[in-house]
């Protein structure tokens, strides 16, 4: 899908993972999730087990005998409502882990250890979905918008099932939103890597793994802020980029499209450039580059799409330049100039300035004048001396 590149995708923040009894969730949007929770004082045993992540139906909540049997709800809160208020949690967040052990497994299991579980599948996820997003990802439209399209998110749920000893001998699929059928592999693939906590049972137990992913809607990178903000780093971006034309293709016009998956910092996680443009040599050159593309920070993003592009004009002498050259030399000349304005303050008056290197005056009477000391005063100190008092308020004129 062109030149692309995923870079190591850090923690997504350091975000409280919320608990309930045996069922952990950490979700990106942790204020929420708390504020939910914060609501359900007596949560009921169908809750601790039973979570509902972003509409995904839980059979277990509902399962009758046998050993995942679920007693029924009591307290002041009923099944219905505790889901109400976890799906609307769930929903407001980007992304997150839940893991839902059987009635069986939720003794032999430490909490802490699958509470850690639970935040370190985040990152592996979280990855999957930055390298499916970068290959599939395009712009089209949808219910008559411009917006981007196969964007691989979705929730899924997938049975784990763990040896005594903590290895996943398989996992299957019970649900699954995901219309991108290479997230399944990817998210087996990081539950496989997990080491798993040992029971002592000598018995196959089974671990739920749920785990949803969106790209959210980060309001900040949708105003025209952002967008002039876009412009101006594609443009610095692409007075570099142009050596990488320079000499290597021929004279004409090039209309570089490009896919750049940033981070709540602004910094580039994965990005590609549109194919058939540039020769393949080309093309990866601008994507390096392109990585350089700073954003500003949006605290509350997951991952940000944007989609730089340059439109570059190679000469008949080799020469290249591209669309924007002469703007981003414009705006960079105003910054300058504000810089220069505010460097020099609003307290530098002409009126108050000392000029250092003004020369002394010629003729007999300079040495009186820059000296006007009246007689019987101390003779005038070297002002280079210390300790002296230097009246820097200018001239003031004859006392009335």
């Amino acid at each position: 899908m062109g030149a692309s590149r995923i870079a190591n995708l850090g923690p997504c923040g350091q975000g409280r993972v919320l608990h309930l009894r045996v069922a952990m969730m950490t979700c990106t949007d942790r204020n929420v999730a708390r504020s939910a929770l914060a609501r359900l004082p007596r949560a009921t045993a169908c809750l601790a087990r039973c979570l509902v992540a972003t509409g995904l139906a839980l059979p277990g909540c509902a399962a009758k005998g046998g050993g995942d049997e679920v007693l029924p709800p009591s307290g002041m809160n009923t099944t219905s409502q505790a889901r109400r208020y976890v799906d609307k949690a769930v929903r407001r967040s980007s992304e997150g882990v839940i893991l839902m052990p059987s009635k069986k497994a939720e003794t032999l299991y430490d909490r802490t250890r699958l509470n850690e579980i639970a935040q370190n599948l985040r990152v592996p996820a979280a990855q999957c979905f930055v390298g499916r997003a970068v290959e599939t990802m395009k712009m089209g439209v949808q219910d008559g918008e411009t917006t981007y399209v196969d964007v691989p998110e979705g929730q899924i749920r997938i049975r784990t099932r763990i040896n005594p000893a903590g290895d996943v001998l398989r996992t299957e699929v019970l649900e699954t939103g995901f219309k991108d059928e290479s997230m399944y592999p990817c998210l087996d693939k990081a539950i496989r890597a997990v080491k798993w906590t040992q029971n002592k049972t000598g018995v196959i137990q089974f671990i739920d793994v749920i785990y949803w992913v969106s790209l959210g809607y980060a309001a900040e990178d949708h105003s025209d802020a952002a967008k002039l903000e876009l412009r101006k780093q594609t443009a610095i971006t692409a007075l570099r980029a142009r050596k990488c034309l320079e000499g290597r293709v021929s004279a004409g016009r090039y209309a570089v499209q490009g896919l750049s998956l940033v981070d709540r910092e602004g910094r580039t996680l994965a990005n590609r450039v549109d194919p058939g443009v540039l020769p393949e040599a080309v093309t990866q050159c601008v994507a390096v580059v392109f990585r350089e593309i700073r954003m500003s920070r949006v605290p509350e993003a997951f991952v940000r799409p944007i989609s730089p592009s340059a439109d570059f004009v190679v000469a008949t002498d080799g020469s290249v330049s591209f669309a924007d050259e002469k703007w981003l030399a414009l705006i960079q000349l105003e910054e300058e100039t504000l810089k220069a304005e505010r460097r020099g303050g609003p307290g530098d008056d002409a009126r108050t300035e000392i000029d250092e290197g003004e020369p002394a005056s010629d003729g007999p009477d300079a040495g009186a004048a820059a000296n006007p000391a009246a007689p019987g005063d101390a003779p005038a100190r070297d002002p280079a001396t210390g300790g002296q008092k230097l009246k820097l308020g200018g001239h003031r004129g004859p006392r009335k």
